[in-house]
């Protein structure tokens, strides 16, 4: 776990192992050009709770890597797990507690993926739409998507209650096992996406996302997709909950 404030330079390459996470009130700073690898056997995942910040900025001619620990020519979708930020923003998730009188109020959000755990660092969700989770611009998420148990993948880039006060910019996902990029409520904005060969969803919206994306491009491999496994590949999916409910505050990506 990452506890207090860390820097990870473009002198060193990382080998990430396992579920990492940022915990509250630390911040990964990863300079541009730094190279980051994670572990197949593992699940490697790189969390932000959502007390935690990181800060990646990479520049065009020193994007941030982060792909996988396979050999050149044996990686492929699914090698580790992503990228997963998560934040204070609404999202609508919500609990009955009464039927007589009906009784509805709202809940954290768990993030899929099999990330939370005893300290609750899986949870997202709060009130304040302008949170601020970090930075990350000119990354390069390559090979990720794992399938921590059937129908509950990690995606790509995660985005759980993801406050506007973050900027995502400037970010290519290639070759995701699941989702290239998928959003859980929020109302972070992002810009200049790109989802290269992903085998499920390209842009994926939930449980009240409000945010908006700008130049999203999608790149398709048509030997590549999640129909064999029972699912749809979709270049933009969008629900208000897998439910299919009307809660409130309601999905509405622009």
């Amino acid at each position: 776990d990452i506890t207090a404030n860390t820097t990870w330079t473009k002198n060193n390459q990382y080998f990430m192992t396992g579920f990492v996470y940022v915990k509250s009130g630390a911040t990964l700073t990863i300079e541009p050009g730094t190279v980051i690898k994670g572990d197949k056997l593992s699940k490697a995942t790189l969390i932000v709770t959502r007390t935690g910040k990181i800060n990646a900025a990479g520049t065009a001619a020193e994007p941030i890597l982060i792909t996988s620990n396979q050999t050149a020519d044996s990686r492929a979708p699914g090698d580790w797990g992503g990228i997963i930020i998560l934040g204070n923003a609404p999202e609508n998730f919500k609990d009955t507690t009464s039927l007589s009188p009906l009784t509805i109020v709202q809940k954290d959000g768990v993030i899929e993926g099999g990330v939370d755990n005893a300290a609750g660092d899986g949870k997202f969700g709060g009130t304040n739409a302008a949170d601020n989770s970090g930075t990350l611009t000119y990354v390069r998420i390559e090979f990720p998507g794992v399938a921590f148990q059937p129908n509950n993948e990690i995606n790509g880039l995660t985005l759980g209650g993801v406050g506007s006060g973050t900027t995502l910019s400037h970010i290519q996902v290639s070759y995701s096992g699941d989702d290239s990029y998928e959003w859980f409520g929020g109302y972070v904005n992002a810009d200049h996406l790109i989802a290269f060969r992903g085998t499920d969803d390209d842009f994926d919206t939930d449980n009240g996302f409000s945010g908006k994306v700008q130049f999203g491009v999608s790149y398709r491999d048509k030997t590549m997709s999640d129909i064999a496994a029972g699912g749809a590949s979709n270049g933009f999916e969008s629900d208000n909950d897998a439910g299919g409910s009307t809660n409130t505050q309601v999905t509405s990506a622009v």
